[in-house]
């Protein structure tokens, strides 16, 4: 990926999104980073400097998202990446442990939420010549876990977007990469827990998980490379991180 191209990433506030964009401006690219956390946005953007334009959205909401990107100035209007990484796990236990709420949460932003993003930045994907869309799955998408059910499955539903994405794709000179990380120490499990530090806490506390940079280090790694080559799925989680299927 050359230098001096700007990147859409959802989920920029935080965690993995925070990392990309940090990796992206430190290479030269620019960034439209777009979370529902203004002073959040507002102190990234303070540290990234001129090549950050921050957008306040939830990425639930298609017509404000649409009106946002449609406003872009000039120097940040022709995007060419896109990297979907918003997405959470809310409540804990079985499916009937978890709320109503949590569930319409979880489906309506990693679901609908990716496909409200990826709709409305795609036709400028298509227009660049060399797009590239980076979908952040999990390797619940992949494997089963106790207590896994509403989340797993939607990532499962994000991995097979992706793929079948693809195939409508070729030709466009569009790119799609779908990446599965294992535990990351982020601020996902602390919104699984409800803001309880300790208690998210514990979800590390058996191994040593990834960093956020270790998953966007990856990323990075499937944009740079050449055009005619696709990096369809990457996989990686902790050395040390046990998978059950009992």
């Amino acid at each position: 990926m050359n230098s001096d191209v700007t990147v859409v990433v959802t989920g920029v506030t935080s965690g993995i999104g925070l990392a990309c964009a940090r990796k992206l401006i430190a290479q030269g690219n620019k960034v439209v980073g777009i979370g529902r956390r203004t002073e959040r946005l507002s102190a990234i953007a303070d540290e990234l400097r001129e090549n950050f334009y921050p957008l306040t959205n939830d990425v639930r909401d298609s017509a404000q998202l649409k009106t946002c990107l449609k406003g872009l100035p000039a120097e940040f209007a022709d995007i060419s990446k896109l990297i979907n990484c918003a997405g959470l796990i809310q409540g804990q236990g079985t499916l009937l442990d978890v709320s109503d709420e949590h569930v319409s949460t979880m489906l309506d932003t990693n679901i609908n939420g990716l496909i409200n993003v990826t709709r409305a930045v795609l036709p400028a994907l298509i227009k660049s010549g060399c797009g590239h869309v980076i979908n952040l799955t999990s390797i619940g998408a992949h494997y089963h876990y106790k207590g896994g059910h509403v989340y797993a499955a939607s990532k499962a539903f994000v991995d097979h977007f992706g793929r079948c994405l693809r195939t409508e794709l070729v030709g466009t000179k569009v790119r799609l990469t779908n990446i599965a990380p294992g535990k990351t120490r982020s601020e996902f499990a602390l919104v699984q827990c409800a803001g309880d530090q300790s208690l998210a806490d514990r979800a590390y506390s058996s191994l040593t998980p990834l960093e956020p940079m270790d998953v966007a280090n990856s990323v990075l790694w499937a944009l740079q490379q050449p055009q005619h080559v696709n990096i369809n799925s990457i996989e990686l989680m902790p050395a040390d991180q046990e998978l059950s299927y009992r």
